[in-house]
């Protein structure tokens, strides 16, 4: 099993009318060769959703990833694209068992490891062969531990650290500008960095990724890094 642990899998453009145009998938930090030289197969396709209930905006991501991957792969494009979520996750184990790449969607931490543990993911993914590529959250959850800090005022009761899926011993931190220490993802209601992510390093060192830039576990358990990445400590930022 190879894992690729990253912020965003770039996908597609925003328009100027705030609508999304899917794109092939670009080699930034060489992340189209690894997934092309680590791809066994392209019989299945898998996005896992991070709340099982958001059906339409499931339907709506997934939709922009598999059109992606149809340009990506146009030659020879996957033959199966399957959305995990409430509407099949009593198949989740054959579902998943019988992909090429699962992805991991982004979105709220502790919603998605719940909808995890409903479908025994952890368990799942013992085995499997693939690639799995967690993005924002999804990356978050893969780890032995996971820093939920919050991104809106909702988020303030939940628990700030959880265990994950165990299968990296980094804790992630997405979206993480080390250069200017700021968060990349926009937020009016709280300051992230400032109020969380530096004052919980002092409890335990993070790894930033930026929005780019990935860690790739390959099925040996082996990892190396692919663009800028910073090691949080302390408070302090420094780059790897």
């Amino acid at each position: 099993m190879t894992f690729i642990l990253t912020s965003r899998l770039v996908t597609h453009r925003h328009n100027e009318d705030g609508s999304r145009t899917p794109t092939k998938i670009k080699n930034k930090n060489k992340i189209l060769t690894n997934l092309k030289k680590n791809l066994k197969a392209k019989n299945r396709l898998v996005w896992v959703c991070n709340d099982p209930n958001n059906t339409i905006e499931n339907d709506t991501r997934s939709a922009l990833v598999f059109k992606s991957f149809d340009l990506t792969f146009k030659k020879e494009p996957f033959k199966e694209k399957i959305v995990l979520d409430s509407r099949n996750k009593s198949n989740a184990k054959e579902i998943l068992e019988n992909a090429d790449i699962i992805i991991l969607s982004g979105g709220k931490c502790l919603c998605q490891q719940n909808f995890f543990k409903e479908i025994n993911l952890k368990n799942i993914l013992k085995n499997f062969k693939g690639i799995v590529i967690g993005t924002s959250a999804g990356a978050m959850n893969l780890c032995e531990t996971v820093a939920n800090f919050p991104e809106e005022l909702a988020d303030l009761d939940e628990p700030r650290w959880f265990e994950g899926l165990g299968f990296c011993d980094e804790i992630i931190i997405p979206h993480f500008d080390g250069k200017t220490k700021t968060y990349q993802i926009p937020l009016d209601e709280i300051d992230i960095v400032n109020d969380y992510i530096l004052p919980m390093s002092n409890e335990k060192d993070f790894l930033g990724i930026p929005n780019g830039s990935y860690l790739l576990v390959d099925d040996e358990g082996n990892k190396k890094l692919y663009g800028k990445c910073y090691k949080i400590s302390k408070g302090e930022v420094k780059r790897i």
